[in-house]
C-alpha cells in the first residue's frame, strides 16, 4: 500500500479484515495483541493511517475506526481529519458546511 510502512500496512489489513467481516472495529488492545506491539505504538500507527487518509476516527466513541469510502480521495480525507482537529468540528459538520457553502454559491450564479 502506497505511503505506508510494513507495520502500518499490517495494521490497516487487520482493521480492514475485521470491518469487512462485519465485526466492530478492533480496539487498540486487540490491534496491539494482533501485531504484538504496545498500545502506545498502536495509537501512533492509527493516527498515521488517519493522516494518510486510509481510515477515519470517529471522535468520542469507543471502537471508532472507520474505513474511508472509495469515492473519497486520501488527500480529501486527510484534509478533513486535519481540519477537524484544528477547528474542533466533526468530519460530518465540516462536510455539511462545505456542501452548504457550495450550494449557496451555485444558487447565486
Amino acid at each position: 500500500m502506497m505511503g505506508l510502512t510494513p507495520r502500518q500496512a499490517d495494521c490497516l489489513a487487520f482493521i480492514r479484515g475485521r470491518l469487512e467481516a462485519g465485526h466492530v472495529a478492533p480496539s487498540y488492545e486487540e490491534i496491539a495483541a494482533h501485531l504484538r506491539i504496545v498500545k502506545s505504538n498502536v495509537h501512533r500507527m492509527v493516527h498515521a493511517l488517519e493522516e494518510r487518509g486510509h481510515i477515519r476516527l470517529i471522535r468520542n466513541r469507543e471502537r471508532s475506526i472507520a474505513l474511508v469510502a472509495d469515492g473519497v480521495t486520501k488527500p480529501m480525507e486527510a484534509g478533513l481529519a486535519l481540519l477537524s482537529r484544528v477547528t474542533g468540528k466533526s468530519r460530518d459538520q465540516l462536510v455539511a458546511q462545505a456542501v452548504e457553502e457550495f450550494l449557496e454559491r451555485q444558487v447565486r450564479r
